[in-house]
């Protein structure tokens, strides 16, 4: 059995985090997206097409010719031209059922082996609020209608962009007309099947999890972390006897922890870090290769990118730190309101409320905080972006939308 990937777009909704990095290769917990996603998908698929286009040299890089093993093509979208025409650069791969998943969210096994019953399939969700999701309409277990976004309620079963189906399938992607917004929509096809009767809904067991914006990524960090198997955690490093530490951490070898260190419930730290004396990393936090953090300084449920300085000091609360970011002694970053008050972040010029409690910040790669910078709940910083000396960020700083270029051979 083969999967579609659709790796392609420049997944603009996460910046300044992924303006240098695809999203499918972001690492949470230890691994990229992309990569959860083929874990899942180890021992139900042979091969899995992957398709690229943003940064797509780096997915082919990253991943090479197998992962886990399943066989790994690689095809481009040259154009960003919608979802259907994506999977249609895919068809001429195709050669039997196929899974269909975006790279860039992540999916957990016992959701595909639940699709494999049926020839034509898809994943739904319970949301809370539908109009932010396409929907489905449904008759028992069969699809009858897909609703973009609704208005007005049609059902609560959102639609997860996860579908299994029989190769003719791929047939129909050339019938699929220009939407409104100038793009080829997967969902169109759907929409056919499902007026056909063909198309079976299965409801996801909690195994989905959408990213979105940049807050996205935290949450999704935090969930991996307390999904791991507790006899997963272990510690490969040099260790100093009297660092405190608990059970449920992973330290990857050539990582140095300092005396009297402490890094508790479920931690990762990856190779080549530096956790320096009275130092804290604690809470579901992940700390990426070649990262230091200095005397004094605590983390909790922060995502922290690669080759990261973090100075002496610091107190970082629910961020999300890009590569090669370096933040400076005393910065303090908390993801704390007051009663009643709700976040706010500009996404592409619009006002998106932040559904995740637990984000402060997020800071782009090769960003510079200044000492004594102070983050409040939905800061971020651009990109190379600077902080001033005791400067208190709110909002944007620097230019997060920048335009998203796409290199193809």
């Amino acid at each position: 059995m083969q999967a579609v990937i659709l790796a392609a777009g420049s997944s603009t909704r996460t910046f300044p985090l992924t303006t240098r990095t695809p999203k499918a290769l972001y690492e949470l917990a230890g691994h990229a997206i992309i990569e959860h996603n083929l874990r899942s998908l180890a021992g139900i698929v042979d091969e899995a097409i992957i398709v690229i286009g943003f940064m797509g040299e780096r997915i082919q890089r990253h991943l090479g010719a197998s992962y886990r093993g399943i066989h790994l093509k690689y095809v481009w979208q040259r154009e960003q031209l919608g979802t259907a025409h994506a999977l249609s650069c895919a068809a001429q791969e195709v050669c039997g059922d196929t899974l269909i998943l975006v790279g860039d969210d992540l999916f957990t096994n016992e959701n595909f082996l639940d699709m494999l019953e049926y020839d034509y399939s898809v994943l739904a969700t319970r949301v809370d609020d539908p109009s932010r999701f396409g929907v489905f309409s449904v008759d028992g277990n069969k699809v009858i209608g897909v609703v973009e976004k609704p208005k007005v309620f049609v059902s609560d079963l959102a639609n997860t962009g996860c579908y299994k189906v029989k190769q003719d399938f791929f047939e129909m992607l050339d019938n699929i007309e220009l939407s409104e917004r100038g793009e080829y929509e997967l969902t169109d096809a759907i929409g056919e099947l499902a007026s056909a009767g063909k198309l079976h809904w299965v409801e996801s067991n909690g195994g989905w999890y959408p990213i979105g914006y940049p807050w996205h990524l935290l949450e999704a960090n935090t969930r991996l972390l307390q999904a791991r198997p507790l006899g997963s955690f272990n510690v490969k490093s040099r260790m100093i006897s009297d660092v405190h530490r608990c059970v449920t951490v992973n330290i990857l070898k050539d990582s140095w922890v300092g005396r009297g260190a402490l890094i508790a419930d479920r931690v990762m730290v990856s190779h080549n870090c530096y956790i320096h004396a009275g130092a804290r990393v604690l809470n579901r936090s992940s700390v990426g290769p070649n990262t230091q953090i200095n005397h004094g300084s605590q983390v909790d449920n922060c995502c922290i990118g690669a080759n990261v300085t973090i100075g002496r000091g610091c107190l970082l609360t629910g961020c999300v730190i890009g590569d090669g970011v370096t933040i400076g002694d005393g910065v303090v970053a908390i993801n704390q309101l007051p009663p009643g008050e709700v976040v706010t972040s500009t996404i592409k010029g619009r006002e998106i409320e932040v559904d995740v409690a637990a984000f402060s910040a997020a800071i782009g790669p090769g960003a510079y905080i200044a000492p004594l910078t102070v983050l409040l709940p939905g800061a971020k910083i651009a990109a190379d972006g600077r902080t001033k000396l005791r400067e208190v960020v709110d909002s944007d700083c620097g230019v997060i939308w920048q335009a998203a270029k796409t290199t193809c051979p």
